[in-house]
C-alpha cells in the first residue's frame, strides 16, 4: 500500500478509450522526480567537496582570526550537513539549499575580514574550492532571475577577494578561475532552469491527459445510455404504436399485441439494469464476497474474527465497499513489500453501520506525496465509497505500515 496502484488485471475493466493514461503510466520526468535528482545532486556535491577540501581549509587557518575563521568555516560546513540531510527529506531540500547559498556568499564576502595575515602568491583563497557548491545550491533554491543573479554575482566577488592582497594578489589567475566558476554555474543552472521546465510541462499533459480522459468517459457513459433508450424506443415503442396504429386485421391486432409484449419486456431488462434496483446485500454476504476475492491474490490476506449481523445494504454500496477493499488489498500486495508483510482485512457491523478496515505492517507511504494524477487510492478507493455516502479514511507513514478503514451506514455518512 506505498503509492497509489492500478487494479490487478483480473479486477480491471477495459477502458472505453483504450488505457487510462494516469494508470500504468510512470512518467520518466516528473516535477517531483527532478527535484529528488536535484536534492541528490547537491548533497552529493557538497558532502563530497566539503570532505575532499578539508585539509585545504585547515591549511589556511593559521592565516585566518584564530575565532572567525574557524566560525565561518564550521557554519558553512554546517549548511553542507543540512543539504546532505535534506536528500532524506525532500520538504526541507529548497530551504538547505537556500540556506547554503546564501551563508556561502556571506563566507564568501566576509572572508577577507577574517585574515589575519596575506596569503601567498600561489595560495587561493579557500572559499574558493566551494563556489561551484554554493551556486549549485542557488540554481536548485532559488527563483530563476535570483539564481541567475547569484551565478552572476559570485564569481565577481571571488575575482575580488583573489586580486586583494590579502587574498594573495591572484593576478589574472583570478579572472581565469571567476570566468571558470561563471561557465560552470552557468551551465547547472541552464541545466536546472531546462529540466524543472520539462518536468513542469509532462505534469501539465498529464493531468490534461487524466482530465480529458474523465471527461470521455462521461461522455461515453452519456452516449450509451442514450444509444441504448434510442434503441428500445426506436426498434420495440415507435414500431409497436406504427403496427398498433395500422393494425385492421385480427392477425394484424394480434402481431401488434405481442409486439407490444416484447416492449415491455424490453423495458423491464433495462430498469432491470439500473443498480440501484438490485436486491439489498447483507453484511454477511458481502464478507463472503470479500473473501472470495482476496483468495486470488498472489499473497495471503489474514481474515479476522468480527461481529457480522443481519444488516442488509444497498447493492451499490456493497460494490462499492467491496471494490474498495479489494482494491486496497491488491495496493498492498503490490507495494507494501515481500512475504514478510502480515496483511489482515476486518469485517465488521457496528448497530445499523459497516465497517472494514484493511491493513498491513509493510513500507507504508506518504499519502500528501502521492501526485494528484494518480487515481489508485482517490478514485478506486476514496471517491468510490464517498459516492454512496461512506466514508474512506487512510492512514499510513513510510516505514510505518497502511490501514484503510471503510465505514458505511443506513442512516448515511458513518
Amino acid at each position: 500500500m506505498a503509492t497509489a496502484a492500478e487494479p490487478a488485471p483480473a479486477l480491471a475493466e477495459p477502458a472505453p478509450f483504450g488505457v487510462d493514461p494516469a494508470r500504468g503510466v510512470r512518467p520518466s520526468i516528473t516535477q517531483a522526480s527532478v527535484e529528488r535528482a536535484f536534492a541528490i545532486l547537491i548533497a552529493v556535491a557538497a558532502i563530497g567537496f566539503g570532505a575532499i577540501n578539508v585539509p585545504n581549509v585547515l591549511q589556511q587557518l593559521p592565516s585566518l582570526d584564530p575565532f572567525w575563521g574557524p566560525l565561518a568555516a564550521g557554519l558553512l560546513g554546517a549548511s553542507f550537513l543540512f543539504v546532505g540531510v535534506s536528500a532524506f527529506a525532500q520538504r526541507l531540500a529548497q530551504i538547505a539549499q537556500i540556506v547554503c547559498a546564501l551563508l556561502f556568499l556571506v563566507v564568501l564576502v566576509t572572508w577577507p575580514l577574517t585574515v589575519v595575515h596575506p596569503l601567498e602568491g600561489a595560495e587561493k583563497p579557500w572559499p574558493w574550492w566551494f563556489c561551484t557548491v554554493g551556486s549549485t545550491a542557488a540554481a536548485m533554491g532559488f527563483a530563476p532571475w535570483r539564481a541567475i543573479v547569484y551565478t552572476a554575482l559570485v564569481p565577481a566577488v571571488y575575482a575580488w577577494v583573489a586580486f586583494s592582497p590579502l587574498g594573495g594578489s591572484g593576478g589574472p589567475q583570478a579572472l581565469l578561475d571567476g570566468a571558470f566558476t561563471m561557465i560552470l554555474s552557468g551551465a547547472v543552472l541552464v541545466i536546472a532552469v531546462l529540466l524543472r521546465r520539462a518536468a513542469a510541462a509532462v505534469d501539465v499533459a498529464q493531468a490534461t491527459a487524466v482530465r480529458r480522459y474523465s471527461s470521455a468517459i462521461r461522455e461515453h457513459a452519456t452516449e450509451v445510455e442514450r444509444v441504448q433508450v434510442d434503441a428500445i424506443v426506436h426498434d420495440s415503442v415507435l414500431t409497436t404504436l406504427l403496427s398498433a396504429a395500422r393494425a385492421e386485421t385480427p392477425e394484424a391486432k394480434a402481431l401488434a399485441a405481442r409486439m407490444a409484449r416484447n416492449a415491455i419486456d424490453h423495458l423491464g431488462a433495462a430498469a432491470a439494469d439500473l443498480p440501484g434496483e438490485a436486491p439489498p446485500v447483507s453484511v454477511l454476504e458481502l464478507r463472503d464476497r470479500i473473501v472470495d476475492a482476496l483468495g486470488t491474490l498472489s499473497a495471503p490476506v489474514t481474515v479476522r474474527d468480527a461481529p457480522v449481523g443481519g444488516l442488509r445494504m444497498p447493492a451499490v454500496a456493497s460494490d462499492a465497499i467491496a471494490s474498495a477493499a479489494l482494491q486496497a488489498a491488491v495496493n498492498s500486495v503490490q507495494h507494501a513489500g515481500g512475504p514478510d508483510v502480515r496483511r489482515w482485512i476486518c469485517i465488521e457491523q457496528r448497530g445499523a453501520s459497516v465497517h472494514v478496515e484493511v491493513g498491513d505492517d509493510g513500507a507504508g507511504f506518504d499519502l500528501a506525496a502521492v501526485p494528484a494524477a494518480r487515481l489508485g487510492v482517490r478514485r478506486s478507493i476514496i471517491e468510490r465509497v464517498q459516492a454512496v455516502d461512506g466514508t474512506a479514511l487512510v492512514l499510513s507513514n513510510p516505514g510505518a505500515g497502511t490501514r484503510i478503514r471503510l465505514a458505511w451506514s443506513s442512516g448515511g455518512r458513518s
